[in-house]
């Protein structure tokens, strides 16, 4: 298929998307793929989780993947 009938498919399936959150990770692949030399951003919302995490795992607010394997197991039996 040649490049201009896929982008011609690609602006058509756009254009019907109404879903925000499809639109903005179609957004971030483009960038993320047309920007291969530039650094990496993360959004912040996520810097946010990321750092929540982290203050997590310095006090000591953590469960193992066994712990976590036993609850689930309990949690899938009932």
């Amino acid at each position: 298929m040649a490049v201009i009938e896929l982008k011609n498919q690609v602006r058509e399936r756009i254009d019907s998307v109404t879903d925000e959150y499809l639109l903005e990770e179609i957004l971030n692949l483009i960038d993320f793929e047309s920007n291969k030399e530039g650094v990496f951003n993360i959004p912040d919302d996520h810097l946010k989780e990321l750092e929540i995490s982290l203050n997590q795992m310095k006090n000591g607010e953590t469960i193992s993947n066994e712990d976590v394997d036993v609850k689930i197991q309990k949690w899938l039996s009932k």
